[in-house]
């Protein structure tokens, strides 16, 4: 299938105004990062943690000017300490990936590094959520026209990469797996139907994308079992100069 972009909005005299995504195609892929076996050995980790206290509400910041805070109707998802025992091997191996993608994101390996900006560990229980969002902008009405505008938040996110440790099912009878918690992008509607690009999390896939408003997405309601995921963001930077020397 094939999809396409629609439009962000940003205001006329920002930097990202007729800007081109990172990536020029809007075809999203996901990879193999780890095994089923080690996936279910990290989500015993997390669920453990979580069960025993050591999570807090997610905070979200849906309007430009506004605090990081909690709006449960807006996310209702858990974060968990990043480091918690053998995450740090999961973490590494998502920025091996990352790191081999450089070329599918448009950047060239020769000339552009990643720098790790940020880590997140997520559980989604029975309910949770999060709405439509750009992981480095805040959705806001423009002055003149009341017409909502992206303004970006957070310029260091620019590059995007989830891994699941769960895996969605129809019923989510077994352990480590879950019902809804549709990874949706909004922003990519498939060309014939319009409707959009709809992930289904498996255990040990990683799906990477540019972390701006051309990649908007959701998560939808989980509704049975434990959805996990971890998350990172790097930023691109150049490769110093007496590095890239020669390289045309």
């Amino acid at each position: 299938m094939q999809y396409e972009f629609i439009e962000p909005r940003f205001p006329p005299c920002s930097e990202e105004a007729g800007k081109s995504p990172l990536c020029l195609s809007p075809q999203v892929q996901t990879y193999s990062v780890l095994n089923e076996a080690e996936c279910h050995v990290l989500a015993a980790v997390i669920t453990q943690a979580h069960e025993t206290g050591q999570s807090w509400a997610s905070r979200t910041r849906y309007a430009a000017g506004a605090q990081w805070n909690v709006n449960q109707q807006f996310r209702s998802s858990k974060n968990l300490p990043p480091e918690l025992a053998g995450l740090s091997l999961a973490f590494e191996a998502m920025h091996t990936r990352v790191q081999e993608d450089l070329s599918a994101l448009g950047l060239n390996p020769r000339r552009h590094s990643l720098k790790l900006v940020e880590r997140q560990c997520l559980v989604y229980q029975k309910g949770d959520h999060i709405g439509d969002h750009a992981d480095d902008s805040a959705l806001v009405p423009a002055k003149d026209s009341g017409m909502p505008q992206w303004h970006v938040v957070k310029p260091e996110r620019q590059i995007a990469g989830i891994l699941w440790l769960t895996s969605q099912a129809s019923t989510a009878e077994r352990p480590h797996e879950f019902a809804g918690g549709t990874f949706r992008f909004n922003s990519l509607v498939n060309r014939e139907s319009k409707l959009p690009l709809d992930i289904a999390p498996k255990a040990g896939a990683m799906v990477i994308f540019p972390a701006n408003p051309w990649f908007r997405h959701e998560v939808l309601p989980v509704l049975a079992g434990t959805r996990i995921a971890l998350a990172c963001w790097w930023q691109v930077l150049p490769l110093a100069e007496e590095r890239i020397e020669g390289v045309s």
